[in-house]
């Protein structure tokens, strides 16, 4: 015994090690660059003052507590948070940029997350006065989709996958009347012919909510279903303004399914099918400009915790996709 105590006390160690110093090169890495700029130059010409900015982003939309992600380890998980995106909308304020594309890949997420994200662009765009468009190459559905409403335009590429205008509650599963429960090596598994009792301490009626050994009452389900369709009004107020699209026809033909590029046009969720030249394209000559730079975030270029580069990823952004002029 004393010799596996020793054994796992200095793989422990060994470990610990090995954190400390990940988590101290990326503090160093952090404030070495926090006064670098987070756009880099894509194609152009590069010394006009004719900027147009694209921000790429991907993955699930996220609340943050923590200010993790302002470290390179975390930053390495493609989440899209709030404070990242009013980041680059600060620094592209000082860069004095002439427009802005955000070409964006992702489920949906948090309600919170999103309707921050939602209101950050639109004071963004008001304030400014810049044009925003969105973009997505492959998905933009629930909470993705209610953050691009903040837009002027909302393009996808052909096949992508739109829309899911709807607000889901959290699952509530309870067993019903188990009478064992036992954790094996090949899970966990519960059986319930009659019944156990279960004692738990708790102050407050509903505090033991989501309780999974007894049902919701009806009260219960009356006021989670009134928290979902409270936000659904908010998400179906927003599309309906956004995309002049009556909320009848909202509810009742598009309700939450999730529809491909061809068919989100055709029920007025997106502009057109265009892909990001294009769009380049249509702004420009929207502003009327006969020269212009444009500019991309630089973290859809780094690699992530495992050191695969991001060029793998389908939704990556390669420069080659985009032709010169």
């Amino acid at each position: 015994m004393k010799i596996f105590l020793d054994t796992f006390a200095k793989f422990l160690g060994f470990f610990s090690a090995i954190l400390v110093f990940i988590i101290i090169i990326n503090f160093l890495l952090y404030f070495s660059n926090k006064s670098k700029t987070n756009f880099s130059y894509l194609q152009g010409d590069k010394d006009s003052e004719n900027l147009i900015a694209i921000i790429n982003i991907q993955g699930p939309i996220m609340s943050e507590s923590l200010n993790f992600h302002n470290f390179d380890i975390f930053n390495s998980f493609d989440v899209i948070y709030p404070s990242i995106i009013e980041k680059y909308l600060e620094e592209l304020v000082r860069k004095n940029v002439k427009a802005l594309i955000i070409t964006m890949t992702s489920p949906g997420g948090s309600v919170s997350a999103s309707e921050q994200i939602y209101k950050i662009i639109s004071n963004f765009k008001k304030i400014h006065s810049i044009p925003v468009y969105f973009h997505t190459n492959e998905l933009l559905t629930s909470g993705a989709y209610w953050v691009s409403l903040s837009g002027d335009k909302i393009y996808a590429n052909y096949g992508s996958i739109i829309g899911s205008i709807g607000v889901k509650g959290p699952d509530w599963l309870y067993y019903n009347d188990p009478t064992l429960i036992s954790n094996g090596i090949l899970g966990s598994s519960v059986e319930s012919p009659k019944g156990i009792q279960m004692f738990s301490n708790f102050a407050g009626n509903s505090k033991d909510i989501f309780n999974p050994f007894r049902q919701p009452d009806e009260k219960e389900k009356l006021e989670l279903q009134k928290m979902v369709d409270e936000i659904y009004e908010d998400f179906l107020t927003i599309v309906a303004s956004s995309r002049k699209i009556e909320k009848k026809f909202l509810k009742e033909e598009i309700g939450a399914m999730f529809f491909n590029s061809k068919r989100a046009k055709q029920y007025f969720l997106i502009d057109d099918q265009k892909e990001i030249n294009e769009i380049i394209d249509i702004i420009s000559n929207k502003l009327k400009l006969k020269n212009k730079k444009i500019i991309i975030n630089t973290n859809n270029e780094t690699y992530n915790l495992f050191n695969i580069p991001k060029l793998m990823n389908k939704n990556y952004i390669d420069k080659n996709m985009l032709y010169k002029k």
